[in-house]
């Protein structure tokens, strides 16, 4: 089972609209998506889009809102 990774916690905005990508990247994929692929969804919550990327890791999925500001070493697409 692949684990699904909020990385957008202070946000609520962002933790909705990743929830959603996750779920949506999730039942396209399935548990066996491939590695270190990168995926950009854009989402629509309460009225707003917001873009999300979620990217395959080894046993998970993370993803991550792209609002404001992010310091360059929380940069998306650094999969490991």
């Amino acid at each position: 089972m692949m684990k699904l990774i909020n990385r957008s916690k202070q946000s609520p905005i962002g933790r909705r609209a990743c929830d959603v990508a996750l779920a949506a990247h999730h039942a396209k994929y399935g548990d066996y998506g491939r590695q270190k692929h990168q995926t950009n969804y854009t989402v629509e919550v309460d009225g707003m889009k917001v873009t999300v990327e979620v990217v395959n890791r080894a046993t998970s999925y993370v993803a991550t809102a792209m609002i404001g500001v992010r310091k360059l070493r929380n940069l998306p697409a650094q999969a490991h």
